[in-house]
Formats: structure tokens, sequence, C-alpha cells
């Protein structure tokens, strides 16, 4: 029974990294005007838009392999991968925090488009996240 709960507190810790992640590209791309919204705003940038699902969905569908991929290991106590992977979620951290400062310095963010812009985003990650989770899930029971 322990296990169990142990296997959907890494479920659920993976797919909060990968939405994290998802959220942190988006807001990213929205800083240098490629994100979601962009098709919304103007016509021509359809391509941007485009690239911009692509990423979130990419960034979400690998962060939540990883993080899977990492708790895996940390539990079956690889010490080098767990070592690494703690580093550069740490380094992660630090990278959505400093986006987020700077996107908060916009003033021209936080209408309707944005919101719908970011519930999109949010439901991507999500979708992409348990994806990525399951798959190492999955993998690690191959192995």
């Amino acid at each position: 029974m322990e296990a169990d709960a142990l296997r959907r507190l890494h479920y659920a810790a993976a797919i909060a990294c990968g939405v994290f992640a998802a959220l942190s590209v988006h807001i990213a791309l929205t800083v240098f005007g490629a994100g979601l919204d962009a098709v919304l705003r103007e016509q021509p940038r359809q391509m941007a838009s485009a690239l911009a699902w692509w990423a979130i969905g990419g960034a979400g569908f690998l962060a939540g392999w990883g993080t899977g991929a990492y708790l895996i290991a940390a539990a079956r106590e690889r010490a080098f991968l767990f070592r690494l992977a703690q580093r550069f979620l740490v380094a992660v951290a630090f990278a959505v925090a400093t986006a987020g400062g700077i996107m908060s310095r916009s003033g021209n963010l936080g209408g309707t488009i944005d919101v719908i812009a970011g519930l999109a985003a949010l439901t991507l990650g999500l979708i992409c996240a348990y994806c990525g989770a399951r798959l190492a899930y999955l993998n690690a029971e191959q192995v």
C-alpha cells in the first residue's frame, strides 16, 4: 500500500513539474512576443503561434518524462543521476523565476487574450506532462 501511495505521489510531482515547465516556456515566449496569443493579436503571426504550441507541449512532455525518470532513479537509489537532476531542477526554478520577474515588469499583460492563452498553455502542459510521466513509468516497469 505504501509503494502505491509513493508511486501516485511521484506521478503528481512529475506532472506538476511538467506543467511548471510548460508555463515557464509560455512565459518566456510571451515575453519575446512569440506566444500563443500572437495569432489572436495579429494575423501574420500564425507561424509563431504554431511553434509556441509545439514548444509548450514539448516542454511539458520532456519535463514530465524527465522528472518521472528522476524520481524513479531516486527511489532506486542511483546517486549520480539524483545529484545531476537535483542541480538541473534548481537551475530551471531559477530561470523560471527570472522569466516571471521579467514578465511582471511589462505593463501590457492581463487582458482577455492573455487569460485565454494562459489557460490554453496550462491545459496543453497538463496533458503533455501526464503523457511524459506515464511514458517514464511505463519504461521503468519494463526495465
